[in-house]
């Protein structure tokens, strides 16, 4: 699996996505960039208070896949004499950008849908997005009722998928947790007051020891579960957005897979897990204004 080597700052959300190879890629029907890390950015068009305050747009995206930011000194009528030697604008190329025009379903079709197919054929699969606070990380993940996100459609496509497979019955489970302060805390029951363990074992490979996890029958299941454990969410207002999400959300879907017919008929087994998650922002405390418990918390969320 493929890493790119450098990780350019941003402002922009960038969901990342990643299925596990964990199979001969020379022997396998599904080719080897079905197999990497993909890593794409979405720029956000600016919030009523930047426009507000006379702010211009410094990042723009061409080519599907190429961000350029511009000197912002130099976009408002002004410049820095002092770094006139300096180049100041910058180019950055990932393996799909996004700009404020795109929709969030653009963003799944072209990075998230390949991860639900592998996830239906037997592999892992893993999409998060990483930014700012204020960058629009849970809008792209959760979107709104008339504009859904990336987490939605992820399940209602995968049910979707289950249902046109003639081959194998389907059991599907799910599992909702937050990660904050270094302790995980289950959003599905959270009556509990129990700090959870991220173990590993043979029979369930990496898993949280604990955590509820309930079986579910169709889409509309699963984003009432995820609608009901966000409610006792981490949630903060900060310098940078009113309602911040001051913890990181993992939403995690586990798939069974038996065959039904042929000579593995009843004994060819699948499973397979789909991680969505929407990290904690990512920024330093003085933008934030993080003060009292949230700085310690903003720490070791975002470590240095």
């Amino acid at each position: 699996m493929s890493k790119p080597r450098t990780r350019p700052r941003s402002s922009a959300s960038r969901p990342g996505v990643r299925a596990a190879p964990a199979i001969d890629e020379a022997s396998s029907p599904r080719g080897p960039d079905d197999h990497r890390l993909m890593v794409g950015v979405r720029v956000r068009p600016l919030s009523a208070a930047e426009s507000a305050r006379g702010a211009v747009d410094c990042l723009s995206v061409t080519e599907g896949n190429k961000v350029f930011a511009r000197d912002p000194d130099e976009k408002m009528g002004g410049r820095d004499y002092l770094r006139l030697q300096q180049f100041n604008d910058h180019a950055y190329q990932f393996d799909a950008a996004f700009g404020p025009e795109s929709g969030s379903s653009e963003v799944y079709a072209r990075l998230v849908r390949r991860v639900v197919t592998a996830v239906i054929d037997g592999y892992n699969g893993a999409c998060f997005a990483y930014g700012a606070t204020g960058s629009g990380k849970t809008h792209t993940m959760l979107g709104q009722p008339q504009e859904p996100g990336v987490m939605p459609e992820a399940v209602e496509e995968l049910m979707a998928a289950a249902l046109r497979d003639d081959d194998f019955d389907y059991k599907f489970g799910v599992s909702y947790v937050e990660i904050y302060n270094e302790k995980v805390k289950d959003l599905l029951n959270p009556d509990s007051q129990a700090d959870l363990e991220v173990r590993e074992d043979a029979k369930h490979g990496t898993h949280i020891q604990g955590a509820v996890e309930l079986a579910v029958g169709s889409a509309a299941e699963i984003m009432e579960h995820m609608q009901r454990g966000s409610v006792y969410r981490t949630t903060e207002a900060t310098n940078c957005n009113e309602v911040s999400s001051r913890s990181h959300a993992v939403l995690q879907v586990t798939v069974k897979a038996v065959q039904r017919y042929g000579e593995g008929g009843g004994s060819k087994r699948r499973l397979a897990k789909m991680s969505l998650i929407d990290l904690a922002g990512s920024e330093r405390a003085y933008k934030t204004d993080n003060r009292g418990q949230r700085l310690p918390g903003g720490g070791q969320n975002n470590p240095p």
